[in-house]
């Protein structure tokens, strides 16, 4: 595991208190068994800064886009392949601790990177936090790509088009060890309409079984 001060460097910012660092970049697998604490109530904290942060730059800097046109940007810029991007940019996986039984570290690094946004905006404060956030999503917020919007926000988008209910998300089962599990989610449309799908996390099932449904939808 790399040297946490490179990862400070990186995104220009010396934590007062390492503690916060160290819990941003510890999974639950490493915890196991133990009273250390990970990463997921600082994922939790950094989801909802990072959305405030980026929805409040949208809205400044983008005067005549609707509010659908901003729900779109919006959630373009914090999906999970956005944030997935940007942690690699900055090698978040090199400070990670986590189990040698995970196999990929596709979703932990995003997740990680919130739970890192978490970390900087309990160190600091709301102005220093939104500086380095808009620091790493510089380029992402220059060239907003539409079309890959998450599949959960295009089922959303198509049920108010049609003026359907919102998407209903349902967990079936759970299998699997804590360390590698896997979800099975139903996605239903007005109660009549559905699919399931499965995912390695809640978020990823859910996505696929949007996925799913609105290849259903589009084959009608």
């Amino acid at each position: 595991m790399k040297d946490v001060k490179y990862l400070m460097k990186e995104i220009n910012y010396s934590f007062l208190n390492l503690s916060n660092l160290k819990e941003a970049l510890t999974h639950s697998s490493y915890s196991e068994g133990s009273n250390n604490k990970n990463y997921e109530r600082l994922e939790f904290l950094g989801d909802r800064v990072l959305g405030l942060i980026i929805a409040n730059e949208l809205f400044l800097n983008n005067k005549n886009s609707s509010e659908g046109e901003l729900a779109k940007k919006l959630s373009f810029l914090v999906c999970k392949s956005t944030l997935k991007k940007i942690a690699s940019e900055i090698e978040i996986e090199k400070y990670l601790k986590y189990s040698s039984r995970i196999k990929s570290l596709d979703g932990i690094k995003a997740n990680a990177l919130e739970a890192l946004i978490g970390a900087i905006y309990l160190d600091s404060n709301f102005e220093d936090t939104k500086t380095i956030i808009l620091k790493l999503w510089k380029k992402y917020l220059k060239n907003i790509n539409l079309s890959k919007i998450d599949p959960k926000s295009r089922l959303q988008e198509w049920c108010l088009k049609h003026k359907k209910k919102l998407p209903i998300y349902k967990l079936l089962s759970k299998t699997g060890p804590d360390h590698e599990p896997k979800f099975q989610i139903k996605v239903m449309v007005d109660t009549c309409t559905f699919s399931a799908a499965e995912g390695n996390s809640k978020q990823n099932a859910e996505i696929n079984a949007a996925k799913k449904l609105l290849k259903e939808i589009s084959d009608q």
